[in-house]
């Protein structure tokens, strides 16, 4: 069976090193987590930023001086954010990884390892589906609505998954493999998971 990955980041964008990655999130078909926000991050570029600063910096943790909390367990530094990474998907089945408009999410994800394909362990997926154009696929349905969280990376990741699943089951998304739709395979076919 398929494991689906669900990818979602939030990133400083004139920065496209792994300093401008704020925080990173994964979430897969079974309710498996990660979520990091890195320790390295410029703040001033986070904190004062128009959008970043309403939308991103009131969901990092803080202390009593309102800085990044270095002491969450959220917090982490690089190295440590890459070897969870690697875990994470080492450790399961092989990932299909998937992203709502996730270009920029899986440039921040390869930045880790420098986007140098022979660093980075083979089990880091290289492309991701991307679920715009799955939605598309479908004709462009009404989307359930995000219960809250917007802009926290693993709020929206969750959220990522949950628009897959509503997709899947789209009257009008056709099986890549069988001519079934909405979630029904013709007899033989043995695609549980589309793109």
């Amino acid at each position: 069976m398929i494991r689906n990955v669900y990818l979602d980041t939030e990133f400083i964008p004139t920065d496209p090193t792994t300093g401008g990655l704020i925080s990173i999130a994964l979430t897969d078909n079974h309710g498996r987590d990660y979520y990091a926000i890195n320790a390295n991050i410029n703040l001033p570029d986070v904190a004062f930023h128009p959008w970043l600063g309403k939308h991103v910096w009131p969901h990092l943790p803080k202390n009593n001086a309102s800085f990044l909390d270095h002491f969450h367990p959220d917090v982490k530094p690089l190295a440590q954010i890459r070897d969870d990474i690697t875990r994470y998907f080492g450790d399961h089945e092989p990932a299909h990884l998937h992203a709502w408009y996730g270009a920029q999410d899986l440039c921040r994800l390869h930045s880790l390892w420098g986007n140098d394909w022979s660093r980075m362990p083979e089990d880091i997926p290289r492309w991701f589906h991307e679920l715009q154009s799955l939605a598309w696929q479908a004709g462009d349905p009404k989307l359930p609505q995000q219960d809250g969280g917007e802009h926290h990376a693993l709020a929206d990741a969750k959220y990522n998954r949950r628009i897959h699943e509503f997709l899947l089951a789209s009257p009008a998304l056709p099986c890549p493999t069988c001519t079934g739709t909405g979630g029904d395979h013709q007899i033989g076919c043995n695609n549980e998971a589309q793109p």
